[in-house]
């Protein structure tokens, strides 16, 4: 049987749409599929490598935010054996120029294209935000103006943490090994959340010292392996919290946590909150496409 993609419509109004859109790794369209229908910010759940077009590659991971002008040119290439699974929230043409030239005055020269960073560092607080916001989408609790405000907001956010991006000047050759190694620390990470390699054989598939690649690592992510390996884990976290019914003590081993307590105290230094908190905020509706309908028949 051919794996099928899903992409489910949450919302849509005049100015605003939110979905989700799952595609295994074995979707004859892997590669390219999903075309970008809209100016959009996408929230990863799962790791797969993103390369725009004229591009170098990146990891899409739940540490990032992608981000895509309407009919970007990209290709996805597979990297967690669950597929693409992202949550996505698009805005139109006139707003996202409007948006973007409040952040960044320079993106209105390219009004059709005014989203002018590829990606942007996603923190604990975003995540959780719109997570929150699109499970409360998805459950009709809040009025069309609320979503459309959220929406608007969320992609400001993003757009704000990816200008430092958007401004940086070409990479030097040498950074660009740097990057490169990084980037492929970021995969090696996302591969197997339950295994914690150690240093040793970290760098030893990415043949380089483990001394250089600490010291690479944090230059070009902000935090250690360490850190980024638990922040993969908590958000991952997010989603055996929305499963029914969710053990707290088999999430946290499933996820590598080396106790129950370790990983409550994880999640709440990261997320401000404890996980028994968020189960119920979280809880997923039976069948989004289903829910949906039914709001636009009430």
């Amino acid at each position: 049987m051919t794996p099928t993609s899903i992409e489910s419509l949450l919302f849509q109004s005049p100015g605003v749409r939110v979905g989700i859109f799952r595609c295994p790794v074995h979707h004859p369209q892997f590669r390219t599929a999903g075309a970008i229908e809209g100016y959009s910010v996408a929230f990863p759940r799962t790791a797969v490598w993103i390369q725009h077009q004229g591009r170098n590659p990146f990891v899409a991971d739940p540490l990032v935010t992608t981000v895509y002008n309407k009919a970007q040119p990209y290709i996805r290439l597979a990297l967690a054996p669950d597929g693409d699974r992202v949550d996505w929230f698009s805005v139109s043409q006139p707003l996202a120029a409007a948006i973007a030239a409040a952040i960044d005055p320079a993106s209105a020269e390219t009004p059709l294209a005014p989203f002018r960073t590829e990606r942007a560092p996603c923190a604990p607080a975003l995540y959780r935000w719109q997570r929150t916001l699109q499970c409360r989408i998805q459950r009709g609790e809040l009025p069309p103006l609320v979503v459309e405000q959220q929406v608007v907001m969320l992609v400001g956010m993003v757009l704000e943490a990816g200008l430092p991006a958007a401004r940086r000047p070409v990479v030097p050759a040498h950074r660009r090994a740097q990057l490169e190694l990084a980037e492929a620390a970021r995969a090696e990470l996302a591969r197997n959340l339950a295994v914690t390699p150690s240093l040793s054989e970290l760098a030893g598939r990415l043949q380089v010292s483990p001394f250089h690649l600490c010291r690479v690592f944090r230059r070009w992510n902000g935090m250690t392996l360490h850190e980024h390996l638990l922040e993969l884990r908590v958000r991952a976290a997010l989603e055996g919290l929305a499963e029914r019914p969710s053990d707290l003590s088999r999430l946290a081993h499933r996820l590598g946590f080396s106790s129950h307590s370790h990983f409550s105290a994880a999640f709440r230094r990261r997320m401000g909150t404890p996980p028994s908190r968020l189960r119920n905020v979280l809880r997923p509706s039976s069948d989004p496409t289903r829910d949906l309908a039914r709001r636009r028949s009430a």
